[in-house]
């Protein structure tokens, strides 16, 4: 919580200072920004990144000692014993130095991050785990169903939650609005079944295969009584996050010194949205991996970043502020080109294109406009069919202009179809 705090505090900070970015500094003033945020660095950065919990390896001998001693925790998600999970305990202890050192330097970047984020949406911060069994802790990170990013969003879930995905910005690789999507996610489902291990587990599966899995145990509310009906995968995705938190915390795999001692500190930075992000590296240093920290900036050009702000480490942060005008000269990116390969993303929830009218809730289908758009919004009981045969088109025309990959539709998506124009 601590950590949280003063997390909040450089954000917060470094937010204001950089609104005045602009304005320049006068070096003989002896105020510079680098200079008067060296002691919240200093004080920031000797913060431990991981602290795991217990400090020597504890052995169980039964799952009441496991958790009792799980409960050290203190968080409100139930990490209980079951033979599935002393399976992936095991199966977890199994990796090589070479992996964990390779977490352990992960989590001293994004551990900060989703702690300060899941803390701000009123979420246990063990729910930062999840993304160890997601991708590894890895950004770049893409399954080969095309779930992509630190918390595997599936293009499908992701632009149903607002997220920008297609050239040339996936928000699903920015650290920031993944994870404040992944928090989303967790709330809608915990809101849902008010059960933490349930919720995890549709994080997996979905909430509808929760709820059906729920149905066919008899309506039981235990989840390990639920958990045979669960799709395999997600039969061992829970024991999965249980074992995970065990032995970051419990075991010596979960110590590393090199890495747990301090936290690297990224700070939002606010930026000109005509700089490229490549050029803004070159400025800092090379050695500073902007480009992997925004990965989102497919481009790496600035102007699609959320609010102008990207992500520096802290000293970077405070050097680019510091020297502002003369960056923004050298980063300046004037080639304004879209791609002719382009094609923008499917229109994302709450949002309309430009000259498309949308069919009001009396079901009633908006009139066409110039460029022979509609767009629908699917009522209970509408099924995709039936929608094709009103407009007079085929299921299969609406899956392309919408790119959806099956027939599932869901009250309040918004459909675009296409008309000939008269």
């Amino acid at each position: 919580m601590i950590k949280s705090f003063l997390l909040s505090v450089l954000i917060a900070g470094s937010s204001a200072i950089a609104l005045n970015a602009q304005a320049p500094v006068n070096p003989e003033a002896g105020n510079h920004i680098s200079r008067i945020d060296s002691l919240t660095q200093a004080l920031l950065g000797n913060i431990p990144s991981h602290s795991p919990v217990g400090h020597d390896e504890t052995r169980y001998r039964n799952g009441k000692e496991f958790e009792a001693l799980m409960s050290q925790i203190g968080s409100t998600i139930p990490f209980q014993y079951h033979r599935m999970v002393e399976q992936h305990i095991r199966y977890f202890m199994g990796y090589g130095e070479g992996y964990f050192n390779q977490i352990h330097e992960r989590m001293k970047l994004y551990f900060p991050i989703f702690e300060e984020i899941l803390d701000k949406n009123g979420l246990p911060t063990e729910l930062k785990y999840i993304s160890v069994i997601e991708s590894n802790l890895n950004p770049s990170a893409v399954s080969w169903c095309g779930a992509t990013g630190l918390w595997q969003f599936m293009p499908y879930t992701g632009k149903l939650m607002g997220m920008r995905i297609g050239y040339p910005c996936d928000d699903r690789k920015s650290i920031v609005e993944s994870t404040q999507k992944a928090c989303e996610y967790f709330a809608n489902s915990q809101s849902i079944f008010n059960n933490w291990l349930m919720s995890i587990a549709s994080y997996n599966c979905g909430p509808g295969n929760v709820q059906k899995a729920i149905r066919r145990s008899g309506g039981k509310t235990n989840f390990w009584e639920v958990l045979p009906f669960l799709p395999k995968e997600t039969q061992n995705y829970v024991p999965k996050f249980i074992a995970v938190a065990y032995v970051l915390n419990f075991t010596e795999k979960g110590k590393n010194a090199l890495h747990n001692d301090q936290s690297i500190v990224l700070a939002p930075t606010k930026i000109d949205s005509t700089m490229h992000l490549g050029k803004i590296n070159e400025y800092l240093g090379t050695h500073h991996n902007l480009v992997g920290l925004n990965q989102e900036l497919l481009n790496q050009n600035t102007d699609m970043a959320h609010g102008s702000v990207i992500l520096m480490p802290y000293n970077a942060s405070m050097d680019f502020i510091d020297r502002f005008d003369s960056a923004a000269a050298f980063a300046k990116y004037n080639h304004h080109v879209v791609p002719t390969n382009y094609r923008a993303p499917y229109a994302y929830p709450k949002s309309v294109p430009r000259g498309v009218q949308v069919a009001g809730s009396t079901g009633v289908t908006a009139p066409k406009t110039s460029s022979g758009k509609i767009v629908v919004v699917v009522k209970r009981g509408q099924t995709l069919s039936a929608i094709a045969r009103t407009h007079g088109v085929t299921v299969t025309q609406i899956k392309t202009w919408n790119h959806l990959r099956s027939n599932s539709i869901q009250v309040g998506q918004r459909l675009v179809i296409q008309k000939n124009r008269r």
